[in-house]
């Protein structure tokens, strides 16, 4: 199935916003980059990485142009594991990027393990953290 304008608009906003905070973004990776991190039958729509201070974080980027939490949970995103390397913490971010106009479709208890993010035509519009 061919790949819509607004999903590759959405993407490019989010990997801007991603670059900006420092992050390196792969697009759509065929497969996990390393022996770091793994996972089984998923891919990200973007994949961003970053090492600052001590400490290493992989980023996870899913953008849905009709939010379908059934969908988002068939993804097997729980399939990822990450280990840093020695004598440095490692996290694993999760965001969820969503149209202008369709945050209502999305069961916001997601927030538990996933930010929310509604993306414009031009940059991320509003940004819903992880409840902590």
């Amino acid at each position: 199935m061919a790949e819509s304008q607004t999903h590759r608009s959405m993407k490019a906003v989010v990997r801007q916003e991603l670059e900006h905070e420092r992050y390196a973004v792969v697009e759509e990776p065929p497969f996990p980059p390393g022996e770091r991190v793994t996972w089984k039958s998923y891919r990200p729509d973007l994949l961003g990485y970053r090492s600052e201070g001590g400490m290493e974080e992989l980023v996870l980027v899913e953008c849905e142009t009709r939010p379908n939490m059934n969908r988002l949970r068939e993804k097997n995103v729980s399939s990822v594991s990450f280990q840093p390397y020695l004598f440095r913490h490692g996290s694993v971010r999760r965001i969820l990027a969503v149209p202008q106009g369709r945050l209502r479709s999305v069961d916001l208890r997601i927030r538990n393990s996933w930010e929310v993010w509604v993306v414009g035509t031009a940059s991320a519009m509003d940004k819903y953290p992880v409840f902590r």
